[in-house]
C-alpha cells in the first residue's frame, strides 16, 4: 500500500511539472520591429533563463511584419511580435492571443491592452519632441508649441519624415490634426522639408542642416549624450502619450514558449535592456528615463487616440502627401 502511494505521488508530480518542462524547450520565433540590437540582447537574456529553447529572430519593419501576420494565417511562422505601435495592435486586434503576463500588475493599466486579459503589453514610449540645433537657432527663436510650427520665420528650417512612409511621422501629423485640424497642417507644410526616412530627421538636425526636427525623444537623447549641440523641447500643448507594444501571434506554432517570452518581456530586466541599448523610455515604473531626458511627470502629455489614429491613417497620410507634391 505504501509503495502504491509513492508511485501515485510520483505520477502526480510528473503530470504537474510536465507542462513546464515541455514549455521550457523547443522553438520560438520572435518577429522584431525594434532595432536588431534590442532584439538580439533581449533574446540573449531570455536564453540565459531558458537555454533549451531555440530562439530565431526575424527583423523587419512593422509594416512588413503586419503583412506577414495577416498573409501567413492560419499558420503563421512567428510566435510573438515585438515593438510595433499600439495603434497597429488595435487595428489588427483579432490576430493576437489574450494572455495575462505573470508581471501584469507591474505594468500601468494605461500602458497595456485595457482588456481583462491583455492581448498586448507596452514595450517603450516613443514620445515625440522637437529637436533643436542650438547653433542654428537662438533661444528666443525656439518653437514652444505645435502651433509655432506654422510661423513664417520657420520656412525651410523644419525637417519631417513623410507620414505616408513613417509611423512616427504619421503620429506627429495626427497630433497636429487633433489639436488644430487639417487647415493648420496646410499652414505647416510650406515650412517643412519632407524626407523618406524618419532616421534622416535627427541626423540632419545634428549636422545643422536644419534647425528643427520632430523625432522620437530617444534620438535626441543619443545626440545629447554624444555631445551634439541639440536640445529636446516638448510642445506646451502636450506630446501624445503613445507607446509601442508586444503581443503573442494568433495560431503561432509555439504558444507556451511565446507566453514565457512575454513573461520575460514584462520584467524590469528586459526593460532595462531596452533603456540601455536604445536610450528608450520604457513603460516600467521602476526603470528610469534615459539620462539626458526629463522624468515622465515633467513632460506635458496629451491623450493619443490610437484607435482613431489607425482608422484615419490612410486618408490623412494621402491628404498630406497631396500637399507635399
Amino acid at each position: 500500500m505504501k509503495k502504491m502511494s509513492l508511485i501515485l505521488i510520483t505520477i502526480c508530480l510528473v503530470l504537474m511539472f510536465s507542462g513546464n518542462v515541455i514549455a521550457q524547450e523547443g522553438n520560438l520565433t520572435v518577429w522584431v520591429a525594434a532595432s536588431p540590437a534590442e532584439g538580439e540582447n533581449l533574446i540573449q537574456a531570455f536564453s540565459k533563463h531558458y537555454p533549451n529553447i531555440k530562439v530565431d529572430m526575424i527583423r523587419a519593419g512593422s509594416g512588413e511584419l503586419l503583412t506577414r501576420l495577416m498573409a501567413e494565417q492560419p499558420n503563421p511562422k512567428g510566435d510573438i511580435i515585438l515593438g510595433i505601435a499600439k495603434e497597429a495592435f488595435e487595428g489588427n486586434y483579432d490576430y493576437f492571443v489574450a494572455y495575462k503576463s505573470k508581471n501584469d500588475s507591474a505594468i500601468p493599466k494605461d500602458l497595456k491592452d485595457t482588456a481583462e486579459i491583455p492581448k498586448y503589453y507596452g514595450y517603450s514610449m516613443p514620445l515625440q519632441a522637437f529637436m533643436i540645433n542650438t547653433t542654428v537657432l537662438a533661444p528666443e527663436d525656439y518653437p514652444k508649441s505645435w502651433k509655432d510650427l506654422a510661423l513664417p520665420k520657420y520656412k525651410g528650417k523644419i525637417i519631417l519624415a513623410n507620414p505616408a512612409l513613417s509611423g512616427s511621422a504619421y503620429s506627429q501629423v495626427f497630433q497636429m490634426h487633433e489639436l488644430y485640424g487639417f487647415d493648420f497642417i496646410k499652414e505647416v507644410v510650406p515650412n517643412v522639408v519632407f524626407v523618406t526616412s524618419s532616421s534622416m530627421v535627427p541626423e540632419s538636425v545634428a549636422r545643422a542642416e536644419y534647425a528643427i526636427g520632430i523625432t522620437g525623444e530617444y534620438n535626441i537623447a543619443k545626440h545629447i549624450d554624444a555631445g551634439t549641440p541639440v536640445i529636446a523641447i516638448y510642445p506646451e500643448e502636450g506630446t501624445g502619450a503613445r507607446f509601442d507594444a508586444s503581443g503573442i501571434v494568433k495560431n503561432g506554432p509555439n504558444l507556451e514558449n511565446a507566453k514565457l517570452f512575454m513573461d520575460f518581456l514584462t520584467t524590469k530586466e528586459a526593460y532595462e535592456i531596452v533603456l540601455n541599448i536604445r536610450s528608450r523610455r520604457t513603460v516600467h515604473p521602476e526603470v528610469p528615463a534615459p539620462g539626458a531626458l526629463p522624468p515622465l511627470n515633467e513632460i506635458p502629455l496629451m491623450k493619443y487616440d490610437a484607435v482613431k489614429a489607425a482608422e484615419m491613417r490612410e486618408e490623412l497620410s494621402l491628404k498630406v502627401s497631396d500637399l507635399i507634391q
